[in-house]
């Protein structure tokens, strides 16, 4: 077994509960067990880290050979990537048999000759090879640290771009305090005035407070989303649940607040309306903190009222099948919709969902990749899709509107049997760690290891709920322990 090296990070208070994939690593080394890449899920930080946990990459690291010595200097070595983990990186030192797991975004982890461009002296760095070659380096220590250099440049490496940006991770586009509107999980036709409680990486805990909700607060007792003592409602920066101040009175959607709140956007929506610059209070999060990318105009002119499509409810208390749902409306703010699943209760039932979201699929997707179609409720006999059409009098969104599949060569990164972190979209709090099971084209069936397969859960490629393993460890976020652990 390769010695295995922690993430260097703070301290957090999750780290003796946390479960850990230790256990795993030897079992990637002896070809018994596999991860997911993050070259497959390139969603999970706030920037792209993946190019740097790939095999073949060389990297400068703290040659812990040397711990014992006390001294001024730290003593580094080079290293190059031979297997993955997801962010956990098996490494061999250069020229040595030497192998050791640690995570690539680790404090120790740096891009190729880092100390001798910040410390051109190496005053508080020196480059010493593993304890294993001393009888190589020993007679002369720097013609074989330059000969080293020499043979990895050139390489494949770590951007040098690597030690500013992971800084950036820790900086995310949102903070604790802000405030924010809300879907309500309960009622999807309301939007509230929600405040977010913590930040960690692109994940925020954000929950509706009592001074906030203008009704009774004890109705909410079991409200996922009331900021109860010790409650955590924990969505993506990018989730369909949150929206700027402001976001329901410009698209005059069900705003549940005080009247002083409802005042204030009600000026926001007027400047809106007047092509002028809103005022926002300082702790207000704004339109710019929920940049999307820009939507086709071919594609959205294409977008009418009354299509049919296959939905995964993302508000769901189940995520194993898709629905049959339509189009109901459209939004002022530029991309959104309203969109239901079909049957008696659809009007009650909408929500409001931006063009470039991952939850909607073509008419015929889940019949093409092997998923359960459920029908509208109260619908009678077997379901098809032509015939339903013409009794509906409707078409389909076309096809081309969809997001489309990923590439062949991100797909293949794919596999059943893979392991991943996902977080329990039925209880957002909680990651797991866990395995895919099948694969429905960009959709992935994943299981919560130690879980039964009725509580298993479809998630998009691109989801933001599907994470490499180190995610948790990384963000220094608790990491729940497989049920039969």
């Amino acid at each position: 077994m390769s010695k295995i090296i922690p993430c260097d990070r703070p301290p957090a208070a999750c780290d003796k509960e946390t479960w850990k994939w230790d256990r795993y690593f030897h079992k990637v080394e002896k070809g018994k067990a596999k991860f997911v890449s993050p070259l497959a899920l390139v969603n999970s930080l706030v920037m792209d880290y993946s190019v740097c946990a790939q095999k073949g990459v060389v990297f400068e690291t703290r040659n812990h050979d040397f711990d014992e010595l006390k001294q001024e200097q730290e003593p580094r070595w080079f290293a190059i990537v031979e297997n993955t983990c997801g962010y956990y990186i098996l490494s061999r030192f250069v020229n040595s048999t030497d192998y050791f797991w640690t995570h690539v975004l680790s404090r120790k982890v740096h891009t190729m000759l880092y100390a001798k461009t910040r410390d051109p002296k190496l005053e508080k760095v020196f480059y010493c090879p593993p304890y294993s070659l001393k009888n190589e380096f020993e007679a002369d220590l720097d013609s074989f640290v330059q000969k080293t250099q020499d043979e990895v440049i050139g390489k494949m490496a770590i951007k040098e771009e690597f030690e500013m940006d992971r800084h950036k991770l820790h900086r995310p586009d949102f903070r604790a305090g802000q405030r924010v509107e809300l879907l309500s999980y309960a009622n999807s036709l309301e939007i509230r005035v929600a405040h977010i409680q913590e930040v960690c990486g692109r994940r925020l805990n954000v929950t509706v407070r009592k001074r906030d909700y203008p009704r009774d607060f004890n109705e909410l007792e079991d409200d996922r989303q009331a900021g109860h003592d010790g409650a955590q409602y924990w969505i993506d920066q990018d989730s369909f649940m949150m929206f700027p101040v402001g976001w329901a009175a410009i698209n005059n959607y069900q705003l549940i607040a005080n009247e002083e709140y409802i005042e204030h956007t009600k000026k926001i929506a007027e400047a809106f309306d007047d092509g002028t610059t809103p005022r926002y209070d300082i702790n207000d999060a704004t339109p710019d903190q929920f940049e999307k990318p820009p939507v086709d105009p071919e594609k959205w002119d294409k977008l009418n009222i009354g299509q049919k499509f296959e939905l995964l409810d993302p508000l769901s208390q189940q995520f194993k099948c898709l629905h049959v749902a339509s189009v109901m409306s459209f939004c002022k703010s530029d991309g959104y919709m309203i969109i239901s699943m079909d049957g008696p209760q659809a009007a009650e039932e909408s929500f409001p969902i931006h063009f470039h979201n991952l939850c909607m699929y073509p008419m015929n997707y889940a019949k093409k990749h092997g998923i359960k179609l459920a029908p509208p409720d109260e619908f009678v006999g077997k379901f098809k899709w032509d015939e339903y059409l013409k009794k509906q009098k409707a078409v389909p969104v076309p096809e081309d509107v969809f997001k489309p599949m990923p590439s062949k060569e991100r797909m293949d990164m794919i596999e059943v049997g893979m392991h991943l972190e996902a977080a329990d979209m039925c209880e957002n709090q909680l990651i797991c760690p866990a395995t895919i099971k099948s694969i429905h084209g960009r959709l992935i069936n994943v299981n919560f290891d130690g879980w039964d397969s009725e509580f298993d859960q479809l998630y998009d490629i691109d989801s933001h709920d599907i994470f490499p393993a180190g995610w948790c460890d990384f963000q220094a976020y608790m990491l729940q322990h497989p049920k039969t652990d």
